[in-house]
């Protein structure tokens, strides 16, 4: 696809390998030659999609094409191309001569056939491709629109749920989370409404640092405290270490927040990289959340663990698309941090309850885009009133949730909503037998399944359990 986030994170996985690559004799470098001109193919035949939804009526709305034109504009541009030629210190186990062939060869195929292949997609987008386009967003509006959507959340959340359900749980959730936040404007004795405190949580210079790396060290105070208290929780770590870094600065306009770079075989860590480059627009009030979901005890136990993982085949190793487990899990392990005495502070609550009000939101307001007819309009207001958001992040995300990936947004919440289910119901019917250790052992260590299949397993692992007696 071409939107932002769904085409944008296919074209910076592909250059994220790319940049991965590792160069051990001369065949390596042939190798990465293939590799470059199929990384043009195939953004070329994003071209071809494109017109080939539009002469179907499928087209994103001009809102929408705006940033997909700036995306694929982006990657045309000096910054982005020469990432694609590798630096000589990758190359330094090549003969001097293959190094420069190396080089040489990626340098033609990116100014050759790469560039000309994103700027071809940007053209079409500003152009042809307008015609027609819809005026509002949401997936009912187009033919079929409303029974892929009812797809979509079965695929994303890998559980049978109706949106308009989905919608009333977000709804309520909402309130309650509302609620709890209230609370903690009463224990600091905030002088003002819930909206007034918000919008002090979102503003006031004790949350925000002056540079990046002093975000880098906010996050690391997260990292010591959730590491510590790990060996309560959890009977196995990863091998892999892990630790927090800062995107590429080249890169930090298209990362409006950080994300988990897993461990590879040529960085065998995992980082949670951040997004600072703005230190006066990024704020540190939900750090010990962020590393709580991103990196421990959050997507880097999960993922590393399942990498490291030789009892499982390597496709079900290196798989992490389902995304109802992958997020639910990094959600879970977030709300996990409240008993693991992460959040020490109200404030530090505070942020966590402010990314639980988030996920929470996106249930509202990605139902009610795609299923109920809701405008884009009122769900901006319904995010502006619920979130702390800025309106250029309230503007990218609900184009997220409703023109570029659809559904994907409800799996964070109901994920998360389905393993605290699934702890609850192992701690009823053990009892006392019940081991927080263990039970995380059962959802981490056979790796990522679907939720309905997660539910399954562990009655099996809870009827084992009551069978030895343990």
């Amino acid at each position: 696809q071409l939107t932002p986030y769904a085409g944008g994170s296919q074209i910076a996985t592909i250059a994220a390998t790319l940049g991965g690559f590792k160069f051990e004799d001369a065949s390596d470098a042939r190798r990465y030659e293939t590799l470059l001109h199929q990384y043009a193919d195939f953004v070329r035949a994003l071209r071809d999609f494109a017109q080939a939804q539009h002469e179907r009526g499928i087209i994103l709305p001009d809102v929408e094409t705006d940033a997909a034109q700036a995306v694929f504009a982006g990657y045309a541009q000096p910054a982005q191309a020469d990432a694609l030629v590798p630096a000589p210190e990758r190359l330094h186990t090549l003969a001097p001569a293959e190094q420069t062939s190396a080089r040489n060869a990626a340098q033609r195929i990116v100014a050759r056939e790469i560039v000309p292949a994103f700027h071809s997609v940007a053209d079409y987008l500003g152009g042809a491709y307008r015609g027609g386009a819809p005026s509002g967003v949401g997936l009912w509006q187009y033919p079929g629109g409303a029974e892929y959507y009812r797809y979509l959340v079965t695929a994303n959340t890998t559980l049978t749920i109706a949106p308009e359900k989905l919608h009333n749980m977000g709804v309520d959730a909402v309130a309650d989370l509302n609620g709890e936040l209230n609370n903690i404007r009463r224990e600091v004795r905030f002088h003002g409404g819930l909206a007034q405190f918000k919008a002090f949580l979102a503003r006031d210079p004790r949350f925000f640092v002056k540079t990046p790396q002093a975000f880098g060290e906010r996050l690391e105070v997260y990292v010591r405290r959730a590491a510590a208290a790990a060996p309560r929780f959890f009977e196995r770590f990863p091998k892999a270490p892990y630790g927090v870094e800062p995107v590429a600065k080249e890169l930090a306009a298209s990362q409006t927040f950080g994300y988990y770079d897993q461990p590879t075989a040529a960085r065998p860590k995992g980082l949670y990289r951040f997004n600072a480059w703005h230190p006066e627009k990024a704020s540190a009030l939900g750090a010990g959340a962020l590393i709580c979901h991103e990196l421990i005890p959050g997507h880097h136990f999960q993922i590393a663990l399942q990498q490291e993982n030789a009892a499982l085949p390597n496709v079900r190793r290196y798989d992490f698309s389902e995304t109802g487990f992958l997020e639910g899990w990094g959600e879970y392990a977030s709300q996990l941090c409240w008993d693991m005495g992460v959040y020490e502070t109200p404030y530090d609550k505070a942020g966590r309850l402010m990314q639980d009000l988030m996920v929470s939101t996106r249930l509202v307001v990605d139902t009610g885009m795609n299923a109920m007819r809701w405008p884009r309009e009122r769900a901006m207001a319904f995010m502006r009133e619920n979130l702390t958001l800025s309106d250029a992040q309230i503007a990218s995300e609900s184009l997220r949730y409703s023109t570029d990936i659809p559904g994907q947004a409800l799996a964070y919440k109901t994920g998360e909503m389905t393993l605290l289910d699934l702890r609850a119901h192992a701690r009823k019917t053990l009892g006392g037998a019940f081991d927080i250790r263990r039970f995380h052992s059962w959802v981490l260590d056979s790796g990522s399944m679907t939720l309905d299949t997660l539910r399954r397993h562990v009655d099996y692992e809870i009827a084992q359990q009551k069978r030895s007696g343990g």
